[in-house]
């Protein structure tokens, strides 16, 4: 028996109303690819890779064949087929033959409808650069199903190593849930009784976890993001309480009791590969009426202040009957905005200064510039990435493709 009544988790705005829009007026077309042509014509603007990827993270092999251009739509195509070692599909990766300097940078297209891919609209020196110049990636977005977005700037050229032997590099990595509410409110229409709780989601990044609630029945329930009144049993809160979860983010300052120690100004982050759970469990059964939990975080600055970043893209809440773990509420964000589905612009606007990110022409983050000096190419690629970083790899990925409808290139007038 299934013994939800409500799930709320409400479609935000994507971005505040107060937030700078993009006056393309300031800006002067110099260059652009509308795939307006037959496929045999994207030669004369791209280069493809034909054979292995050398990116250990990566499960396809890239091909021409995979690159289509058909009805004004740049397609990248994945396949289960191995064509290479160790590489059981194949997808499709073009970069432009020009290079291009400071300026706005525009692309309209889709991802692939699966979890796994990495669809990626990208800048990399592939001419080389001097020796006075550092070896930079810029990652407009490396989108990851159903809609989030993946903003990188890589130092390449400055390595060093850490004390477990690995080889690093400088890097600003953010990932961006601009859809969505980090608020959800799980209100069941009967109560039930039992040991164990617990969370479980294929988010592609890690999953951050402030306050997670099991609630004693009651008449009425705050919102997850309001304070519990005296009258109110938080479960999570008992004392006989155990918490398990997949582990931590190593790279933020966080622990395992942030989810469930009654604040809302802590958060547990964790693993960021594979399967995340957590999962609560008591020696004596407890009576459950409501399950609640706030995810995410907030952005403290910055054009995007208030905006909240990593919102979960999916999850399960289910209990222990003493046989086995029957489900309470599932989610998908794909329900709330799916840009396999939807058109969107994703655009960067780079000086010496600053990188400004933008969706749909509305600005929504921005850092500074401190390595990428040098002209870069233009690159669009898919690929299928190991460790469930973007998500679990699974055969429904076979036949989904990444489409570009164009890519624009102004400078500032």
């Amino acid at each position: 028996m299934k013994h939800y009544l409500i799930i709320f988790a409400l479609l935000s705005s994507p971005l505040s109303a107060q937030e700078p829009l993009l006056d393309l007026s300031k800006w002067k077309l110099q260059w652009s690819d509308e795939f307006d042509y037959p496929d045999s014509q994207l030669d004369k603007n791209w280069i493809s890779q034909n054979g292995h990827t050398e990116n250990p993270w990566v499960l396809s092999s890239r091909w021409r064949e995979n690159a289509v251009v058909r009805d004004g739509v740049l397609e990248l195509l994945s396949k289960k087929e191995q064509r290479a070692d160790d590489q059981p599909w194949t997808t499709g990766n073009v970069w432009s033959k020009r290079t291009f300097g400071y300026g706005y940078f525009e692309a309209r297209y889709k991802y692939a409808g699966a979890y796994g891919t990495n669809n990626s609209f990208w800048m990399w020196p592939k001419q080389g650069v001097t020796d006075d110049q550092k070896a930079c990636e810029i990652d407009i977005n490396e989108g990851h199903y159903p809609n989030i977005i993946n903003t990188n700037v890589h130092n390449w050229t400055d390595t060093y190593t850490l004390p477990n032997g690995r080889v690093t590099h400088d890097d600003d990595q953010l990932h961006h849930t601009l859809d969505g509410n980090p608020e959800h409110n799980i209100k069941l229409s009967k109560p039930i009784k039992t040991t164990k709780i617990r969370l479980t989601s294929n988010n592609p990044a890690s999953i951050h976890i402030s306050e997670f609630r099991v609630l004693a029945p009651a008449k009425n329930y705050p919102s997850a993001n309001e304070k519990l009144s005296d009258t109110h049993l938080n479960h999570a809160r008992a004392e006989n309480t155990t918490l398990r979860t997949n582990g931590l983010f190593d790279k933020l300052p966080s622990q395992e009791a942030f989810a469930i120690d009654g604040r809302l100004d802590t958060r547990w982050v964790s693993k960021k590969h594979g399967p995340k759970w957590l999962e609560l469990s008591w020696p004596e059964a407890k009576e459950i009426g409501a399950i609640q939990f706030m995810n995410g975080w907030a952005q403290e600055f910055g054009a995007s202040k208030g905006q909240y970043r990593n919102l979960i893209s999916d999850y399960n809440v289910e209990y222990y009957d003493g046989q086995k773990w029957n489900n309470i509420a599932s989610y998908d964000a794909a329900n709330i905005s799916n840009y396999a589905k939807e058109w969107h612009t994703y655009g960067m606007a780079w000086d010496e200064d600053y990188f400004h990110f933008y969706l749909d022409g509305k600005l929504y983050y921005s850092m500074r510039n401190n390595v990428c000096f040098s002209e870069q190419t233009l690159l669009f690629s898919l690929a299928i990435l190991k460790a469930d970083i973007a998500g679990p790899v699974a055969d429904n990925i076979d036949g989904t493709s990444m489409k570009i409808d164009y890519v624009r290139y102004y400078t500032s007038k």
